[in-house]
């Protein structure tokens, strides 16, 4: 079984409205389907490979953000490791959404690592190494998936920063 990413840029209103009504969002996720970008499994790797630490911005697909400038979307409440609460359960839990507040600091250390860079520092003897999830680091045509899923995600969250909007995630 595998874990995936989804990102979908919202604007502040759509963002309020699954707020406000939050057994929405299943529905809303349906007819923007064409706006959902897909990371696959690459979420995490992506993390370990750009961010400095578990606190640096680009670790919010893994870590999340301050409060302030994220949430769920829905109740979601855990206790001691297990889940007591998940009101809109999106496949492996609840959708976060980040503001574009957030976004703007992420975009900006976004612009510095080009696909170029990434590539020049995708080292997936490194990933493997230390059990960077999902694993099959020596298989044929990884990185080159990997950087593919990386410009998925750089281009939608500097589009998200520039145009304004918000950023919905979820796993599934």
């Amino acid at each position: 079984m595998s874990v995936n990413h989804y990102l979908l840029p919202i604007s502040s209103e759509e963002l309020s409205g699954l707020i406000d009504r939050p057994e929405k969002m299943h529905e809303f996720v349906k007819t923007r389907r064409t706006d959902v970008r897909t990371l696959g499994t690459d979420g995490v790797a992506i993390v370990a490979l750009t961010a400095e630490n578990n606190r640096d911005p680009l670790a919010f697909l893994q870590f999340g953000a301050p409060q302030k400038l994220s949430g769920w979307v829905g109740e979601y409440v855990e206790s001691d490791g297990r889940v007591i609460t998940c009101q809109v359960d999106m496949g492996y839990g609840p959708a976060s959404y980040y503001k574009n507040r957030f976004l703007m600091e992420v975009a900006r250390k976004l612009r510095r690592l080009t696909l170029e860079v990434l590539e020049i520092n995708c080292d997936l003897e490194w990933l493997a190494s230390h059990h960077v999830y999902p694993s099959g680091w020596e298989e044929e045509g990884r990185q080159e998936s990997l950087i593919n899923s990386f410009d998925v995600y750089r281009s939608c969250v500097i589009y998200a920063a520039e145009s304004g909007q918000n950023l919905l995630v979820w796993c599934a």
